[in-house]
């Protein structure tokens, strides 16, 4: 990313934090595909054995973590992720019908057919604000309220209209559901969570969570910033409108008592 990029980058950072009501930090994920990445890429090694859906929960309170698969502790999320190899024994879906997810094996083997695993064998992961990276990750990760990821997804449509591939289970929500799967598809998907983060990581139970390709990153902030006063009601837009002024962002004319639907 250079300079000029950069600057554009974290702009748009800003521009994204202007137009919606962000409590946490939006999150960078980036694969470290060799030992020498991991070396260099710049944030603290853990220490001790974390999953991979607290270390995004700590990077939207502005932790910049990097593991390796050893030091992931849930081994769902490192197989997710491509830090380590699936066996036959989770790939025939035996694991899922076990833990009592699903009623009979052809179920389970469905469900873990359709499930998203990277299928690199990367040394490491990376996992620290958006706004602390100098080059591109590789996904974004936005954990909010509905109303925030429906802004989001109303972003992404005004470029690319209706995504009709979302893929949600309330299984593996954080490593597979957005970050392997926006990551393999090059596409945007919206996960309601799963049990397993809720707990560990402690989310709310208003929380939803939302992955995209970095690719993605300018028209999402764009197309949210665009539909701004078609969208958002009066109230929302005084305090929009705030934000833009204090950060001298002045290119959006902020309309009242104008919506599409009024």
């Amino acid at each position: 990313m250079s300079i000029l990029n950069r600057e554009a980058f974290r702009e748009r950072i800003i521009r994204l934090n202007c137009a919606l009501d962000l409590e946490r930090k939006a999150v960078g994920i980036k694969f470290l595909h060799t030992k020498e990445d991991y070396h260099f890429a710049d944030a603290k090694p853990v220490t001790v054995p974390i999953n991979y859906c607290v270390m995004v929960r700590l990077a939207t309170q502005g932790k910049a973590l990097k593991a390796d698969g050893n030091n992931l502790a849930c081994l769902a999320g490192a197989r997710a992720l491509g830090l380590k190899e699936i066996d036959a024994y989770h790939r025939s879906g035996q694991n899922g019908k076990k833990l009592g997810l699903y009623h009979d094996m052809p179920t389970a083997k469905r469900a873990r057919d359709g499930m998203s695993y990277c299928d690199h064998q990367a040394f490491g992961i990376m996992v620290k604000p958006l706004e602390d990276y100098d080059s591109e990750p590789d996904v974004v990760i936005i954990v909010s309220h509905p109303y925030n990821i429906m802004r989001i997804v109303q972003g992404y449509s005004y470029y690319s209209g209706i995504q009709s591939a979302f893929k949600m289970t309330g299984n593996q929500a954080i490593c597979s559901e957005s970050t392997a799967y926006p990551y393999l598809s090059n596409d945007i998907n919206v996960s309601l969570l799963c049990i397993g983060t809720r707990h560990k990581a402690g989310w709310s139970d208003q929380e939803l969570a939302v992955g995209f390709p970095i690719s993605l990153f300018r028209k999402i902030v764009d197309g949210v910033m665009n539909t701004v006063n078609i969208m958002d009601n009066n109230q929302k837009k005084e305090i929009i409108e705030r934000k833009l002024l204090e950060n001298e962002i002045d290119d959006l004319e902020i309309k009242y008592d104008y919506n599409y639907y009024r």
